[in-house]
């Protein structure tokens, strides 16, 4: 659905994000930060 991109690149809560259909066809967001501890930091 929405290919894997950076947000918050440089910035507290920095994260990949990416979102795909599953079988069902539910919207499923996948997310990885780039340090965990900034988990809930806003940018």
């Amino acid at each position: 659905m929405i290919e894997p991109y950076r947000r918050f690149a440089g910035e507290p809560g920095e994260q990949w994000t990416m979102f795909l259909l599953d079988p069902a066809g539910n919207a499923l967001e996948f997310k990885a930060f780039a340090d965990p501890a900034q988990l809930f930091a806003r940018p």
